[in-house]
């Protein structure tokens, strides 16, 4: 394995979790993070996910302008005391793949950051019913916001969460 390759590595009889992130990318790097290339190269291992998403445990499966599909598999240290995934997780998702859904519709040099994150739960996300599977869509894109609408399904193809979000744009 590359030293800079990421790894999460969870051992369930020792209840421990290791894991490392990628690197931030350079600044140089940073401007080829948007559009559909950029995601391409990440669905293609080429590039890796935010140091963000990597630890929440996301893969992007995915990606088509306004569209993406993204992953989780959660071990048991992402669960509440109730046994379902935690909310906060749940929501952290739903973020990374609002920003990911952005990516796909925006130029190379504009930054993107959440504005505004709403999130329904609607069933509990039991561990035995993930991976998970986030969908995101681009509804509108204007010149200084985007608007996306996300769902967390299980297994079993039904809802479990369904979110809304507002992403702020940066242009140069």
């Amino acid at each position: 394995m590359d030293d800079d390759e990421p790894f999460d590595s969870v051992d369930p009889a020792a209840r421990s979790r290791h894991y490392s992130w990628p690197p931030l990318p350079t600044a140089s790097e940073r401007t080829p993070h948007a559009g559909l290339d950029a995601l391409r190269r990440i669905v293609d291992g080429e590039r890796h996910l935010s140091p963000g998403a990597h630890t929440l445990g996301l893969e992007l499966s995915s990606v088509a302008d306004r569209v993406v599909t993204m992953t989780a598999a959660p071990g048991e240290w992402a669960l509440n005391n109730g046994g379902t995934v935690h909310g906060g997780i749940v929501s952290g998702w739903v973020d990374s793949a609002l920003g990911y859904a952005t990516a796909t519709v925006v130029d190379e040099g504009v930054g993107y950051s959440t504005l505004d994150l709403t999130v329904r739960y609607i069933r509990a996300l039991r561990q035995e019913k993930t991976p998970a599977t986030i969908h995101a869509e681009v509804e509108h894109v204007g010149r200084s916001t985007c608007v996306v609408q996300a769902k967390v399904l299980d297994t079993d193809g039904r809802t479990c969460a369904s979110a809304s979000g507002v992403m702020m744009l940066f242009r140069p």
